[in-house]
């Protein structure tokens, strides 16, 4: 268990730590069970106190086999514990930690040092009295260990430290020197020591006060721990390591036990259990915590199911809502333009004598129908179905060119500024929809200062490049060119400027604007592989800018529409109208009629392909794109050719 740059905060410390054995409280069934294992240890403990000194058969194998289980019991248990401590940086944690950590290497020295397993008196420059020494520091040192544990677990002084790594460095540093300064003074400096077995006989450890030392030591560890009243799982289960541990003291050197009897192994025994104690609970509290994680890990997956299930239903919901904003802003707009439309029509109908009236309503059919058109392109360019005619062009030409034309549409309140970067890179892009744009960033700039102000319209280049991109996520790095309108008018807040580009989302009354101004920019941007940002502070203003990439190479002009009257000499040439609307049919006709062409009608692709194979001759297809049957516009022309 890792804990990165310190604590974690608040309810996620809490979350975390409350599954660990260091941090959570002992259930009802622990706690019977910690007692029973400290009742059965002292019941045996008296069963066996009065055959401590019967003699057994010596098995040299029993030391280097028992010493390594517990080596290694004391190893994992101290990997753990710090493990632990690396989660809650508890400085109480770290000296238990470092107790189980000096159990597992001075274990080891003892077994080296023990006579006839790996020689004969002992490895190590060891004497008679090494093992017997390393046995009262081992059994001495390990309950001061706890002690300590008991001492600083709750107070002021433990506390979460910041860099817990380090912290289990030192202490590992200071257990190693630990060991090494007990192994010298139990081999180099064994000669300065009193002798505390004689041939093998533990007699007089008891008579010099060592052993009864080691017990108050250890029952002084059990009384602090007995204090905390076992606040913690971890608290429990060091309880009842101390009172195993004084049964092993008791039964192996206290009763006067000599090497390879009764006493003496059952006090290894007593050793190893007590070793396993926490270890076991460790390893019952990770399978806890694997279950738990597993139980989660399911609970996560049911969640992410429901959650991905309720976003498409959102992103459904908001389609719908989407949809039917844009049907009812463009039935609203419809219906204007139709009314206008119909009647001026019907009072044409009325009054066809008229003439100066018919001139005047035909001209307001014609503005109603053209602001149609102009609704419709907007709304095919915001969806990318616009049939633009992109070509390579300089702005700040086209800016000059329309600078005319962005004064008027400002108005004579509004001082509009250019300022061009004359080094400008060309761009590829329709000229006709770029201008529209501006037009309509210039429009909603002047409503945006009804009583007049500064607009400036800026041409800039701008290398954009992967780290910079920060604004611009959904633009590639390379060269774009920047155009930005700003105003200083009222400016628009956050919720405002998230809606922006939404179709028919405006802040102006009812009948003031359309909302597709931004949106329709905001279109004819993408479609140019470029995009649009916007700027605002309430009170201050707002600034528009349109990225659009820096055109790679020259390209043709595209040729345009020539919408001059045919010469007399293609008059009585004949045309073939392939349109399934009866209306547009009509109007399409007569005007080529009015023209001098010949007309030749067909409804479907069906039908102009049996014309066509007719001896009648045709000089011009003209035909719908879409139509009902199995062909369109652009395959009848395919297999007209």
């Amino acid at each position: 268990m890792t804990h990165p740059q310190g604590a974690a905060t608040g309810a996620e410390t809490g979350a975390a730590t409350e599954t660990l054995l260091t941090t959570a409280r002992p259930e009802r069934a622990e706690r019977r069970l910690a007692l029973a294992a400290i009742l059965l240890s002292v019941a045996c403990l008296a069963i066996l106190a009065p055959f401590a000194r019967v003699p057994l058969l010596p098995i040299p194998a029993f030391i280097p086999a028992y010493e390594a289980a517990l080596a290694v019991n004391d190893l994992i248990t101290a990997i753990m514990l710090f493990g632990q401590f690396a989660r809650t940086s508890r400085l109480s944690l770290l000296a238990v930690a470092g107790g189980y950590l000096f159990d597992a290497m001075i274990v080891v020295i003892h077994a080296l040092s023990f006579p006839g397993v790996f020689a004969p008196t002992g490895l190590l420059g060891a004497n008679s009295q090494t093992t017997a020494w390393l046995y009262v520091f081992w059994h001495g040192t390990f309950p001061a260990f706890i002690l300590a544990y008991a001492l600083l677990a709750g107070t002021r002084l433990d506390r979460t430290l910041s860099r817990p790594a380090p912290a289990v460095a030192i202490s590992v540093a200071i257990v190693a020197l630990l060991v090494a300064a007990i192994t010298a003074a139990s081999t180099i400096g064994a000669s300065a020591l009193p002798a505390i077995i004689v041939q093998g006989d533990y007699a007089r450890m008891i008579s010099l006060g060592i052993s009864p030392a080691i017990l108050i030591l250890t029952a002084l560890a059990i009384a602090a721990m007995w204090r905390r009243r076992t606040a913690t799982v971890l608290d429990l289960w060091l309880f009842a390591v101390l009172w195993v541990w004084l049964c092993d003291v008791a039964l192996s050197a206290v009763v006067g036990s000599s090497r390879y009897d009764i006493g003496w192994y059952g006090g290894r025994m007593f050793g190893l259990l007590a070793a396993s104690f926490v270890l076991s609970s460790l390893l019952f509290d990770t399978s806890k915590l694997h279950a738990r994680l597993e139980r989660a890990l399911a609970t996560a997956e049911a969640q992410n199911v429901e959650l991905l299930h309720s976003r498409a239903e959102l992103a459904r919901a908001q389609r719908l809502e989407a949809v039917g904003q844009l049907t009812g802003g463009i039935a609203h707009d419809f219906n204007n333009l139709l009314t206008a439309i119909l009647g001026a029509l019907d009072m044409i109908a009325r009054r066809p004598a008229d003439h100066q009236k018919v001139a005047m309503l035909a001209a307001n059919a014609t503005n109603a129908a053209n602001r149609g058109a102009r609704l419709v392109r907007q709304l095919m360019t915001f969806s990318r179905q616009q049939a633009l005619r992109p070509e390579v062009l300089d702005p700040n030409a086209m800016l000059l060119e329309f600078e005319l034309l962005t004064g008027l549409a400002a108005g004579e309140p509004v001082a509009v500024t250019l300022q061009l970067d004359q080094a400008i890179h060309p761009v590829c892009v329709d000229a006709t929809e770029l201008q529209s744009a501006l037009l309509n960033l210039v429009t909603n700039a002047r409503d945006a200062m009804p009583a007049g102000g500064t607009l400036t319209i800026e041409s800039r280049n701008v290398p954009l490049q992967a780290e910079a991109l920060a604004e611009t996520p959904d633009l590639p790095p390379g060269d774009y060119v920047m155009l930005a309108v700003t105003d200083t008018g009222t400016g628009m807040d956050t919720h405002t400027q998230a809606r922006a580009f939404e179709p028919f989302f405006t802040t102006k009354p009812v009948g003031a604007g359309t909302g597709l101004g931004l949106s329709h920019v905001y279109g004819f941007a993408r479609s140019a592989k470029g995009t649009t940002i916007i700027h605002s502070t309430p009170g201050q203003g707002t600034t528009v800018r349109l990225y659009l990439p820096r055109a790679q190479k020259e390209q043709p002009p595209p040729t345009r529409q020539n919408n001059t009257p045919p010469s007399p000499a293609l008059k009585g040439q004949a045309v073939l109208i392939v349109e399934d609307d009866p209306h547009v049919m009509q109007t399409t006709t007569e005007s080529l009629q009015q023209l001098g062409y010949h007309v030749l009608q067909a409804t479907n692709a069906a039908a102009a392909l049996k014309i066509l194979r007719t001896p009648q001759r045709i000089d011009i297809l003209f035909s719908d794109i879409m139509m009902p049957g199995t062909m369109n516009g652009i395959q009848l022309a395919a297999e007209a050719k």
